[in-house]
């Protein structure tokens, strides 16, 4: 076993720059395991971890903390959709992948003008650890530094971290700590992006009988009736949801398992032809992906009194269509 358990504080991201090279030079000194896991420069000096095991390739952003890319070796596509047009680093979200939303989901509840979807996606994260088990499974282990840039968003004394596992399936885990006296709320959300090969030959298993939010109609509660067909925008809470989900993909031939824990919500999102008002994202990318999102969001919102923590996992996988 090859085992990392040291911890490497980053800041924001600069231009590429002597302390960048010296961070990534640091990185793989400290965590990278020969054949298996590299830390690498990618787009706008974002530093990404490239990991390839057995079971899998991965790409993780350590800006956001983002997993981009997850691919088993038998699979001939990835199970993760990215934006060509993604913007990468300097405040921006990256469109694609697993982005987090923390520590709300949204629109800022408070109505201060705070970034939608938190503030955890648009900064670096720091590694802590990395080990490789006997299974040849990697687990990355990351937090987001608790800095004065969160304050104006944010005054509570909190640690978050992620564990992302890649084997024979993706497993992630979000993991908030009240470190501070006073009890605070968060909603949440693993926002993953789904590659498919044609919204419209795809359905969305499991919700048939559970009422949703609908977004697209001032967020009335609705009762779904069968699968999760797509043929409009969709914009929905899935409420008191199920652990497990299954997309069902006939132009890919194959089947993307979900699991979930720590969650009741799901939200699934896809902006049909809205996709051409967002400036990271070709007029037709629609087309090609599908938002099934684990999440603590409208009244499964967590609340988490003093030296409280909660975890809120996601597990993925493909298998084949029967």
């Amino acid at each position: 076993m090859a085992q990392q358990s040291d911890s490497y504080e980053t800041g924001a991201l600069p231009v590429f720059s002597f302390e960048q090279a010296k961070w990534l030079h640091d990185l793989n000194a400290k965590f990278a395991i020969d054949g298996k896991l590299q830390f690498v420069e990618g787009p706008q000096a974002c530093v990404m971890i490239n990991v390839t095991t057995h079971h899998a390739k991965a790409t993780i952003n350590t800006y956001g903390a983002q997993i981009l890319s997850y691919q088993p070796h038998e699979a001939a596509d990835d199970m993760l959709f990215l934006s060509p047009q993604s913007h990468y680093g300097n405040g921006k979200a990256i469109r694609g992948g697993v982005p987090i939303c923390w520590p709300w989901f949204g629109d800022d509840p408070a109505g201060r003008g705070r970034p939608a979807h938190g503030f955890a996606r648009n900064h670096v994260w720091q590694v802590n650890a990395v080990t490789l088990d006997d299974e040849d499974q990697i687990t990355i282990l990351m937090t987001l530094p608790n800095n004065k840039d969160f304050q104006q968003h944010w005054h509570w004394d909190f640690k978050l971290s992620i564990e992302i596992q890649i084997g024979k399936t993706l497993k992630i885990s979000l993991i908030t700590e009240n470190l501070d006296k006073e009890t605070f709320v968060i909603s949440q959300a693993l926002h993953t992006y789904f590659l498919v090969g044609d919204i419209e030959r795809v359905w969305l298993r499991g919700l048939d009988n559970y009422h949703y939010l609908d977004k697209t109609d001032s967020f009335h509660e609705k009762l779904q009736h069968d699968h999760v067909w797509f043929t409009q925008e969709t914009d929905r809470v899935y409420l008191h949801s199920p652990e497990q989900l299954f997309i069902e993909d006939t132009a890919l031939n194959r089947r993307i398992v979900i699991e979930s824990h720590g969650s009741e919500t799901t939200v699934v999102w896809n902006p049909w032809h809205k996709a051409s008002e967002l400036a990271d994202m070709a007029d037709d990318t629609y087309q090609r992906f599908v938002c099934v999102e684990t999440a603590n969001a409208a009244g499964d919102s967590v609340h988490l009194a003093p030296g409280q923590s909660h975890t809120l996992t996601a597990e993925y996988w493909l298998t084949g269509r029967d």
